[in-house]
């Protein structure tokens, strides 16, 4: 039974999203990504597909069961929309209702629809979280682990931003963005931190405070920067601009959004760099071909010809801009493909493995890979996550011209320069010091302890100037230890942009960095434990429910106030109170295990 239910969401969410791509200037089969998607662990927005792939350790979230509906099927398109903006049309649509919207489909009646209610028919569907084509891939929660079974915890580093500007969009139109995209350490990643700087590539800091809202456990913050550089200090660059634009691009006002994020690229470049414009939809075309980046007007124009329609070929794009990126190629220069995309790919390989597959030559020579998303309404988050992650590049999202000026003006050496590639961490705890510990996000990033020094093993690529953050939390033993006990050891394990082999770094982290307080603690820990926990309630985290969004806009009170006034801190703030007037939904654990009985060190096993 729960096979066919499944089953049935999920070929529901397809017509939905035909029906959205169909109703667009320009069709697009959006069914290809859905069908070659995994069930156990894509998820695409509305279908609540489960996974099964969970381990005993991990909570697994309980899908409330809804009752059967009793209304009538939608007969006209207004009552269609009235199914959307319920979020009816997902999830409890009656098979009559199904078998009418099949039928337009099939019959291809959505092409007597009027220009004004293809519109508002587009609209609504992209408008709304729950009804959108948004994909996303669902990952483990991580689970508390107890320090003498398992006292290593290794992962890669990620200087992603895609999950928290993608919920900023959504929370700005009073939506809420779906759980399974929610990525903590991208959160927590996209705020500014005041780290201290050596001399060193990598600067180390952290401090530990007791938790505001897990009784007994403290916020471990590890901070990590690399050196900064200055314009005259970054090497040349060689760039391939990826340019989606097929006919998805015309909606959300994609493409005017990219034209203005590479016009702004361009203006940044020094005289000694080069840009090359590859374009792709059906197929993919060269439209400017090596230039240096001082023939500004050139550049430009070609930029500005650009217009949508037809499908979405990625692979194409890809693949072209990477044979570009290969002639273009120069050693210790800044060597890196840019594509720009909703991600909604349809034509030739749609999955970032295959596609990965036939680049990887040109990803291991040094070519690195950066992927900026947009759009929200049709949008494949896991595509170009996993493309970033997997083909030594970051990710990416922008919304606004704000977006563009902190990508491409603020952080531009950040972005163009890496200075470690393949970096991993590994924090060896001390079971003297700790008992428990669990790490807050970086579960798509999860290695093995073995990997750490294995150079084959893939990492995270890090430019200059980037700061790397990760939370834990940690429960301290009770029995007083002396001050000069370790409260672990901490390892980075990274290679040379252009390099093969691996250099390490160690550091011990005493236990005087541990807080007795939360308002001793500095303001970077304590924003970065609140946008953390603010992911967690999105996420509907089996810990987030021991504290509220009012516990989070409290804790953000407490900020000096030069932070209170920095304009990350005032939006954070202004989410926060979004998320809490809209999100109503209910605690999908209270049934079996109910808030008051909680145990802080053990995540119930689930019948």
């Amino acid at each position: 039974m729960k096979i066919c239910i499944t089953s049935l969401k999920i070929a529901t969410s397809t017509l939905l999203v035909i029906a959205l791509a169909n109703c667009a200037s320009t069709s697009h089969d959006s069914s290809t990504v859905i069908e070659e998607a995994e069930e156990t662990k894509i998820t695409i927005t509305g279908s609540r597909v489960k996974r099964t792939d969970i381990e005993e350790t991990v909570v697994v979230e309980i899908e409330p069961v809804a009752p059967p509906p009793s209304k009538p099927a939608a007969e006209t398109l207004d009552e269609l929309l009235l199914l959307v903006k319920q979020n009816k049309a997902k999830q409890e649509l009656t098979n009559k209702e199904r078998e009418s919207i099949f039928l337009r489909e099939r019959n291809n009646q959505r092409a007597q629809l009027s220009d004004a209610d293809k519109d508002r028919l587009f609209r609504t569907i992209a408008n709304s979280a729950e009804a959108s084509g948004q994909i996303f891939k669902r990952y483990r929660v991580n689970p508390t682990i107890q320090t003498e079974h398992n006292p290593v915890s290794t992962f890669s580093m990620d200087v992603d931003n895609g999950s928290y500007k993608l919920a900023s969009v959504m929370l700005s139109q009073n939506q809420l963005p779906h759980p399974d995209g929610i990525r903590i350490e991208e959160f927590v990643n996209s705020m500014e931190y005041h780290y201290n700087q050596n001399e060193q590539l990598f600067s180390i800091s952290a401090e530990a405070m007791p938790s505001p809202f897990r009784t007994g456990y403290h916020i471990l913050h590890i901070g990590l920067q690399t050196k900064m550089l200055s314009d005259e200090e970054r090497n040349p660059s060689n760039l391939v601009l990826v340019a989606d634009i097929s006919g998805s691009m015309a909606s959300d006002n994609k493409l005017d959004l990219l034209k203005n994020a590479m016009t702004t690229l361009v203006s940044q470049l020094n005289r000694n760099d080069h840009i090359a414009l590859v374009v792709y939809n059906d197929n993919a075309t060269v439209v400017l071909n090596p230039t240096k980046a001082s023939n500004k007007r050139k550049i430009f124009n070609a930029i500005n010809t650009l217009k949508s329609g037809g499908s979405t070929n990625a692979e194409q794009g890809l693949l072209k801009g990477y044979e570009l990126a290969e002639s273009m190629f120069q050693p210790g220069f800044n060597n890196r493909v840019i594509l720009t995309s909703d991600g909604m790919a349809n034509v030739g390989s749609t999955s970032p493995e295959a596609i990965l597959a036939k680049i990887s030559e040109s990803r291991n020579k040094g070519i690195f890979l950066t992927t900026l998303g947009v759009g929200k309404g049709m949008y494949n988050d896991h595509l170009l996550e996993q493309l970033a992650n997997q083909g030594n590049g970051n990710y990416l999202y922008i919304a606004n011209q704000i977006d563009i000026q902190q990508a491409f003006v603020d952080e531009l050496n950040s972005q163009l320069q890496t200075v470690a590639k393949d970096a991993k961490i590994q924090v060896q705890f001390n079971p003297n010091i700790v008992s428990n510990y669990r790490l807050l996000g970086y579960e798509n990033r999860h290695l093995n302890k073995e990997d750490f020094a294995d150079a084959s093993k893939d990492g995270g690529e890090v430019g200059a100037g980037h700061k790397v953050t990760a939370l834990y939390e940690i429960k301290l033993n009770s029995k007083t230890q002396p001050i000069s006990e370790e409260v672990a050891k901490l390892s980075i394990a990274y290679k040379k942009p252009q390099g093969h082999k691996v250099h390490f770094i160690n550091k011990n982290i005493p236990l005087s960095v541990v807080k007795h307080t939360v308002q001793s603690a500095s303001p970077d820990s304590r924003l970065s434990f609140a946008v953390a926990a603010f992911a967690e309630k999105l996420r509907q985290s089996y810990w987030a429910r021991v504290y509220s969004y009012l516990d989070i806009e409290q804790l953000l009170s407490t900020l000096p106030i030069t932070y209170q006034r920095q304009p990350q801190v005032q939006i954070l703030k202004e989410q926060v109170r979004i998320a809490h007037k809209i999100d109503s939904r209910v605690d999908l654990f209270e049934q079996s295990h109910p808030v008051s009985n909680i145990n802080y060190d053990r995540v119930p096993l689930l019948d």
